[in-house]
């Protein structure tokens, strides 16, 4: 049987890249999936192309507005009458050398990828304990979440964030049967120009990892399929490391910010369509 079979789950920022990928992966394993995304052409590019209107719905949402996303769970309520699993993916990161970093920069930076990430994770929670029946959030975490990084401050701190959150929302759910766990990709691979496997960038980030090779959109789609499936019913308030084994060792590596960009811009859902 699909491990997510008769399951609800919504997914934010699923217009392209991890976020679409996750769902792909979601409605393979038999779930209904509601996905939002900032982007209007994007999300409905997305919803032809999946094309499974019996088990995927969505609308577009900014994520950074509490209000817009409670419409946004009442509506997934509204169209498959419950939800069971929450992944917040919507994010995204601007590279700034930390001296030049202004206030609206950061204030963008935390709106995005903390506290839109609160929005979701509160609602779904609040969600799921009226349902009374327990369920698995999955917060996007980074490895930038983890380490220090030139040029990704405000990233960097916004990550971090997520996953202390995960973990203490992770103490306060436990005994309702509420998971949560940090999924915490490395550099993945979500299109783009950068994506050329001789791009030097892209080859000196290749040579840091484990396994010789940078993450696909398929490796945090599997790994959230397990988050949300009955597989990981022991795990909660984990950061949960999806990155060759990159962070396994120290990484003695300088780039500017430009660089830093290009990076970034590989495990997050890039700004201009994240929701």
């Amino acid at each position: 049987m699909p491990r997510l079979q008769d399951r609800v789950c919504v997914v934010t920022g699923a217009g392209r890249g991890i976020g679409r990928g996750i769902a792909t992966a979601f409605l393979a394993e038999g779930a209904s999936v509601w996905i939002c995304d900032i982007n209007p052409s994007t999300l409905e590019q997305t919803l032809k192309d999946l094309a499974a209107p019996d088990r995927l719905d969505g609308c577009v949402t900014d994520v950074t507005s509490r209000a817009a996303c409670q419409a946004m769970f009442d509506q997934a309520v509204a169209r498959f009458g419950r939800v069971d699993a929450v992944v917040n993916n919507a994010g995204g990161g601007i590279a700034c050398a930390f001296v030049d970093i202004d206030d609206d920069l950061w204030a963008h930076e935390i709106a995005l990828n903390l506290t839109g990430v609160f929005h979701c994770a509160q609602i779904g929670a609040r969600l799921m304990l009226a349902q009374g029946e327990g369920g698995s959030i999955i917060n996007i975490g980074s490895t930038n979440g983890m380490y220090g990084q030139a040029g990704m401050a405000p990233y960097g701190a916004a990550k971090a964030g997520v996953i202390n959150m995960s973990k203490s929302m992770a103490l306060e759910l436990g005994e309702h049967g509420i998971r949560v766990n940090a999924l915490c990709p490395g550099t993945i691979l979500s299109g783009g120009e950068y994506d050329d496997p001789d791009h030097p960038t892209l080859t000196l980030l290749r040579s840091h990892t484990a396994v010789n090779r940078l993450g696909r959109v398929e490796d945090i789609a599997a790994a959230a399929v397990y988050l949300a499936s009955n597989e990981s019913t022991f795990m909660s308030g984990h950061a949960m490391v999806v990155d060759g084994g990159a962070t396994a060792r120290q990484l003695l590596m300088t780039a500017t910010p430009d660089t830093q960009s290009q990076t970034v811009s590989r495990h997050t859902v890039p700004d201009s369509s994240a929701s």
